[in-house]
């Protein structure tokens, strides 16, 4: 898959500049595709998030999901400084 995972972060996990970014993709669909693989990845890991909450069940409620999601978005800017963003050249 042209436009994944592997094609928006470096070596070392840090999320691509986006000069090297767009380098590396080829057309829009590419970039669909790992925005498509993005989404993917986050309604995963806050359902197991959800899951591993003491209260819920092994299928937590999708407001539940839903609402570890909004407040993913609210806070994505502290996910980009844990992660890290490739330096500019």
């Amino acid at each position: 898959m042209a436009g994944s995972w592997a094609h928006m972060t470096t070596k070392s996990g840090k999320l691509r500049n986006s000069e090297t970014y767009t380098r590396s993709i080829e057309n829009l669909g590419d970039a669909y595709e790992a925005a498509e693989e993005c989404y993917g990845m986050v309604w995963w890991l806050a359902r197991a998030l959800a899951e591993r909450w003491p209260e819920e069940s092994e299928n937590p409620p999708r407001d539940k999901v839903q609402d570890i999601i909004r407040q993913a978005a609210a806070n994505y800017r502290d996910g980009l400084r844990t992660g890290g963003v490739q330096r500019s050249r």
